[in-house]
């Protein structure tokens, strides 16, 4: 006779024979037809994924589930269409869109922008993917939604489903991974509790292929340590709502250096605290969302060896009021004031620097012709105290061509991204005289549902944006390295996805999913004399991308196959193979098993990564590990 346990460890082994894919959106064939009525945040217009003007890739919990206790960059890299620029495991991991910077990429958390200051990049590497309930990606979200920004948002959602229940999670991997996470929740009337947390620590001591000495070696000097806390309290009576999220991290890293100059000293601090309340509400036909988020991080890195000692403290305070208003069948009034302020200080600048900004947002919704044409056209002022003013147009549209089948959608917009802090006030080379990058951005598309066995969703997009006053760091005539507003360049491309699911009786399903970029940005215009970039690639831009994932589950057993292709990208500012990083391809595997034990749900997941044990980089001379794995097992009471 089968004990459960024994039934437990059978159906973990089981699933190593099926390779499945959690869709980006859903878990079983009955969740993925109904997709099309998630309402998606990331792009300020609250209406489900076939009436946006601009594709949105939308990864829900039940894939984020598969993701254990990575970081939302390793997730990313799998399941959306974002080039994430990995220095390895325990280094640094930003996310690059449609061929533009890390800094041109706004990340949002519950639609605050956690963009560094100092930096203007989020390093996704602190993220972890299990603190978020959806993870929601717009390439073409223009800066009128949410201020700044030159290549969509990326859109952390935190809002869990109110419950009663505790659970804990313990990890262990390779290169001495372990990860411990705590989750509980706690509905009371009109109360609803929770809190995450996870520890964890690797030494990140993976082996590699090292193309300078061509031989095998080890990393050194890349241990990591990191503890996160995110606690909420919601009160809810009577149409209205109150939200209150603590989110605490603490990181510390040894910063290893490139393969070619290693160094065993440096190390780097990042530690943030971000408390933020939501208050929605009805005021007769009104419909008010307030929010009020307090930040502050600190960002510190010592080299001792170069005598390096970077302190820096940064602190930000941002309210917003949203207002809704329908104002007919076919007019919905909607606009937001925001104000903020936020400061750096640190070693590094002479004096403490501050920003005050002030933004206001007009963007109404129209539904015309039978309630098949939208229309939302958007018109964003901003004004900053170090720079100027501001004023960022958009014009979306969406038109149902087909009913429930094809769907035609465009914008068209006028994006702006505003310096950083680092570029302006730098000690050793900053330029207080920069202007804000400023784009024309336009795409097109259309979204073909079916809800065949063999084809239930095509996407298809082409871009094209143009790049005007674009900040890069230059040497001038003493070898100083400054920001000037220099370059002028171009981002076109194609984006291609589809979804097949095929399901076998109601306990065995299969679906696949599949996306094709084609992305080509360049310099336009030279930036200074005998400048041998415009008309190449820029550094780091593959040109091709595809990704497919495979997925299939059979009653409490699951799995989840990812494959990834990624072309050439070149390092220098000519298209020379000398001067580039070879394609490179990577499959990774996710199995999964539920079962029922003494109460409790026991959940295994295992993650085997780098199946082909692929040698690869996708930034020069940083290493990435070979096959690898992670096993967590999760034990949940519900009560």
């Amino acid at each position: 006779m089968i004990t459960p346990f024994l039934r437990f460890l059978l159906a973990l082994l089981c699933s190593c024979l099926f390779i499945i894919t959690d869709d980006s959106y859903g878990q079983v064939t009955t969740d993925t037809l109904h997709l099309d009525e998630i309402e998606v945040v990331a792009t300020r217009i609250h209406q489900p994924l076939k009436l946006q003007p601009v594709n949105v890739q939308v990864i829900d919990s039940a894939r984020l589930s598969f993701a254990g206790h990575s970081n939302i960059g390793t997730l990313l890299a799998d399941e959306s269409g974002l080039f994430i620029k990995s220095n390895g495991p325990g280094g640094l991991g930003t996310a690059s869109q449609r061929g533009l910077s890390s800094e041109q990429i706004q990340v949002l958390w519950e639609g605050i922008p956690i963009n560094h200051a100092m930096l203007g990049l989020t390093d996704l590497s602190l993220l972890p993917s299990n603190f978020f309930s959806s993870v929601q990606v717009s390439s073409g979200v223009p800066s009128s939604s949410f201020g700044g920004g030159l290549s969509g948002g990326l859109y952390l959602n935190s809002d869990f489903k109110p419950t009663n229940k505790v659970s804990f999670s313990q990890s262990a991997g390779s290169f001495g991974q372990s990860n411990t996470g705590l989750r509980a929740a706690v509905q009371q009337g009109n109360w609803n509790l929770s809190l995450r947390s996870q520890y964890t620590e690797a030494q990140n001591d993976f082996e590699y292929y090292n193309r300078a000495t061509q031989q095998a070696e080890k990393r050194d000097h890349n241990r990591q340590e990191q503890k996160q806390l995110m606690a909420s309290a919601a009160y809810e009576n009577k149409g209205s709502q109150f939200n209150s999220t603590v989110w605490l991290s603490d990181s510390q890293n040894q910063i290893p250096g490139s393969i070619l100059n290693t160094n065993n000293r440096a190390r780097q601090e990042d530690q943030a605290l971000r408390w933020l309340n939501t208050y929605e509400t009805s005021v007769g036909a009104v419909y008010l969302n307030a929010k009020n988020f307090l930040e502050r991080v600190e960002l510190n890195y010592f080299d001792p060896s170069i005598n390096v000692n970077s302190v820096s403290t940064t602190r930000r305070w941002l309210a917003s009021t949203e207002l809704i208003y329908p104002a007919s069948s076919y007019l919905r009034l909607k606009g937001e004031v925001s104000a903020g302020i936020t400061g750096a200080e640190t070693n590094n600048y002479t004096r403490l620097q501050l920003r005050q900004q002030l933004g206001i947002l007009f963007n109404p919704e129209l539904s015309l012709h039978g309630q098949r044409l939208h229309l939302y056209p958007a018109l964003r002022f901003d004004s900053y105290n170090d720079f100027g003013n501001v004023l960022s147009p958009s014009l979306g549209i969406n038109y149902e061509l087909f009913t429930d089948r094809l769907y035609l959608r465009g914008q068209l917009s006028r994006d702006f991204n505003p310096p950083t802090f680092n570029a302006l006030y730098w000690a050793q080379g900053g330029n207080p005289n920069l202007v804000p990058e400023r784009s024309n951005s336009a795409e097109a598309g259309a979204r073909l549902i079916l809800n065949e066995r063999w084809l239930s969703r095509a996407n298809i997009t082409a871009f094209y944006s143009r790049v005007n006053d674009g900040i890069r760091w230059y040497p001038d005539d003493t070898g100083t390295f400054t920001p000037e507003n220099v370059e002028e360049l171009t981002s076109r491309g194609i984006e291609l996805s589809t979804k097949s699911t095929v399901g076998f009786g109601n306990d065995f399903n299969v679906t696949l999913n599949q996306s094709a970029t084609f992305t080509k940005t360049e310099i336009t215009e030279p930036r200074f004399s005998g400048d041998a970039a415009p008309g190449n690639q820029l550094r780091y831009v593959p040109k091709w991308k595809y990704k497919a994932s495979l997925q299939t589950s059979y009653k409490f057993i699951s799995a989840l196959a990812n494959y990834q292709w990624v072309s050439r990208r070149y390092f220098t500012d000519t298209e020379s193979v000398a001067s580039s990083l070879d394609p490179y391809q990577k499959v990774d595997l996710a199995l999964r098993a539920s079962q029922q034990l003494f109460g409790l749900t026991v959940t295994g997941n295992m993650q085997l990564n780098n199946l082909l044990n692929a040698d690869y980089e996708v930034i020069q001379w940083y290493a990435q590990p070979r096959r690898n794995f992670q096993f967590t097992l999760t034990a949940t009471y519900n009560f």
